[in-house]
């Protein structure tokens, strides 16, 4: 087969291994087309089971909301990286941009694949192309989840608590999530949490600790994440009949964060698939009926879908299209072993 009638996201695993001896080069450009494919061809089972409910829930917005909310999605998943590279940044020397936003999106097609470590080993694979150690990658990996869950966790809670006061005299008690999330993200503690994390996974590495200005600029970047993600679930919700004013954007913001967070604990599921839409359109329901919930999810389905793959390949087709220099990074900076 020609290499360039290879997909730019496949393409991008296939070249540029020169530097691998033979016959490792072999295997691991094999490896590396193989696990895309997986991904791929889950994906698409993924859609085709879907297709006819998605079908009718598309047939009930118009074109310009949808338009929207999937910029509004794009827009989420850039800054979801920028969360991420932050905290590269944080533990040594980091690859330029176009070059981390490669190993992370292209890596993240590996959450399509059911279990909960397969976008980990892929971004921990494609960082070998600029010498970023397996254990670094690990670590920025399982530590950016972290910062996700615990900023999504403030933002489910104070969503569905602004946009429901009434539920605030019942639930009170979950409002003491956020300053506890706060706490969490404080330099000392989230570094003795990573630390707990990896021992438990038997990772026979030491943690860079990160600093503070590393996990704020994560954090920053990951409320821009929640929050465009959220405008991107409003304006799903506005099109199906919820009413558009702040009430429903807070709603829908915190509901889509804490359906997320849900996914993500279901690791069975590729990317959460059917977990994320059963929360979601439960903690919708102050807003929108059932049915017209359903129709959300299942669209904001589809549109994260189109932004993984977009992503993807726009990194995929650019490292295709300029060849970069390998960088030498390793976890602090150095050489990777």
């Amino acid at each position: 087969m020609a290499l360039r009638s290879i997909p730019a996201c496949v393409r991008q695993l296939y070249v540029a291994q020169s530097t691998y001896p033979h016959p490792v080069q072999h295997w691991r450009r094999a490896l590396r087309v193989a696990f895309l494919v997986l991904a791929l061809v889950l994906l698409t089972v993924t859609l085709i089971n879907q297709w006819n409910p998605l079908r009718q829930a598309a047939a009930r917005l118009d074109v310009m909301p949808v338009v929207a909310s999937a910029i509004l999605a794009a827009l989420g998943l850039g800054a979801q990286m920028l969360s991420w590279r932050s905290l590269l940044e944080g533990t040594g020397e980091t690859p330029p941009l176009a070059a981390a936003a490669r190993i992370y999106f292209v890596g993240q097609l590996g959450k399509y694949i059911p279990g909960s470590v397969w976008a980990v080993v892929a971004q921990a694979e494609l960082g070998r192309d600029h010498l970023i150690s397996r254990s670094r990658s690990a670590m920025v990996a399982l530590s950016s989840l972290g910062v996700l869950v615990v900023l999504g966790g403030s933002v489910g809670v104070a969503g569905l608590a602004a946009g429901s006061p009434g539920s605030v005299a019942t639930y009170w008690w979950a409002l003491l999530a956020v300053p506890v999330c706060a706490a969490v993200l404080a330099p000392p503690v989230f570094n003795r949490l990573v630390g707990w994390a990896l021992r438990a996974m038997r990772s026979s590495s030491a943690p860079v600790p990160l600093g503070g200005r590393a996990l704020a600029a994560s954090s920053a970047w990951a409320l821009v994440m929640w929050l465009a993600f959220g405008a991107h679930a409003w304006v799903l919700a506005a099109a199906v009949g919820a009413t558009p004013d702040l009430r429903s954007a807070a709603v829908t913001t915190g509901a889509f964060a804490l359906a997320w967070v849900v996914g993500l604990v279901v690791v069975v599921a590729p990317a959460g698939a059917g977990a994320r839409e059963a929360a979601l359109v439960i903690a919708l329901a102050p807003v929108l009926g059932r049915t017209d919930a359903l129709a959300l999810a299942l669209v904001s389905r589809l549109l994260m879908i189109v932004g993984d793959l977009a992503w993807a390949a726009a990194a995929g087709l650019r490292r295709s299209t300029r060849r970069e220099p390998r960088s030498a990074v390793g976890t602090n900076g150095g050489p990777a072993l």
